[in-house]
């Protein structure tokens, strides 16, 4: 009984690295994505799903749940958006994304007739309509319609080349077809990783990290509530400066600058109040304006918001923390060198990275 007790805790200990190593492929992709400008800040490439439908025939199904959780909270992580709107919309895709292929996967795996292509497109329409449920009910109301076709095709196109992408990545990697799906993972090389490759952290950062991270939790529900339009910017500009001092400059202002010219037209496609001026046919009305202002207000200061909490320093304590430890050292191991992505040779470089990674 020792034995077998001892042999699934080994299993489950070899699948949890497995999971850090792909979470943390999650992670990286996703911060390829939040480089890629898009006019709706919920709007997603679907990059980050590559590490799920790998992981489908390597995990079991409990550690492929435990691996989508933790692309919903890298995501936010690496976006800034944990503590805002758009960590909803994220999620509710995500989460039906990643449910759907795992569901379609058991569904059809003893049969064989399953494809990559067919799992993606599958998780990325599930994908959309997560989101425009979620636009009706918090952002977009009515107008929801208007970009709704929108997010489908762009879900088909994206979910489609995703697909495709993933067989071919599957029949050329070596790094994929050498990994063991029986959990026999690599542990030396997640200690390794995280004694070379690991954010340093003092004990003045960490209790620095977690003080923003308290600061931003108290600050959240007062900023979401708040209805003067010139407080919201106002808080918004200082959340900016804050993330600006902490990050040396390092902060995107090209996806806040979409999302707020995103929200405040699709605000002003419904007019009431005061007419301002128009154009034509086309009424700006002061309610709409300043509602528009207000949405795309909160949502660019949540997303400095969560830039200002959240920091790879931010330590936690038990598996979780040690979890999370591995899958920053990971992380790091992609990013210390920059992959040189050549036309036609995409796969290899990746390969190689992951291979070298892996060890």
């Amino acid at each position: 009984m020792d034995d077998i007790l001892y042999s699934k805790q080994a299993d489950d200990s070899a699948f949890f690295s497995m999971v850090s190593f792909f979470a943390a492929l999650c992670l990286f992709l996703a911060a390829v994505e939040y480089a890629v400008p898009k006019p709706f800040p919920f709007m997603r490439l679907g990059l980050a799903n590559l590490p799920i439908l790998l992981s489908l025939t390597k995990l079991p199904k409990r550690h492929v749940l435990l691996l989508i959780i933790f692309k919903v909270l890298g995501q936010a992580l690496i976006s800034g958006t944990l503590f805002s709107y758009v960590f909803v919309f994220s999620a509710a895709g995500s989460a039906a994304s990643g449910l759907t292929m795992l569901l379609l996967y058991s569904v059809f795996q003893r049969t064989g007739n399953v494809s990559n292509i067919g799992l993606s497109v599958s998780g990325a329409f599930a994908n959309n309509c997560a989101q425009v449920a979620v636009a009706r009910v918090m952002v977009f109301g009515e107008n929801t319609k208007y970009i709704a076709p929108v997010l489908f095709a762009t879900g088909l196109a994206t979910g489609l080349t995703l697909g495709i992408f993933a067989n071919t990545f599957c029949a050329r990697s070596e790094w994929y077809k050498n990994l063991p799906s029986g959990g026999n993972t690599q542990e030396n090389m997640l200690h390794r990783l995280r004694s070379s490759c690991a954010v340093p952290a003092s004990p003045v950062s960490s209790i620095m990290s977690r003080v923003q991270f308290i600061i931003a939790m108290i600050l959240f529900p007062v900023f979401l509530l708040q209805k003067n339009v010139v407080i919201v910017w106002g808080g918004t500009v200082i959340f900016y400066i804050l993330t600006m001092f902490k990050r040396g400059g390092k902060v995107k202002l090209l996806p806040s600058l979409f999302m707020t010219l995103g929200v405040t037209f699709f605000a002003l496609l419904t007019p009431y109040g005061k007419v301002l001026f128009s154009f034509g046919s086309f009424r700006i009305t002061q309610d709409a304006l300043v509602t528009g202002l207000r949405k795309s207000g909160i949502l660019a200061g949540m997303v400095f918001l969560s830039q200002f909490a959240v920091s790879p320093r931010l330590n936690l304590p038990g598996r979780i923390g040690r979890f999370l430890g591995s899958v920053f050292a990971v992380f790091n191991g992609f990013t210390a060198q920059r992959i040189e992505f050549r036309r036609g040779h995409v796969i290899e470089a990746l390969d190689s990275r992951l291979l070298e990674l892996w060890g």
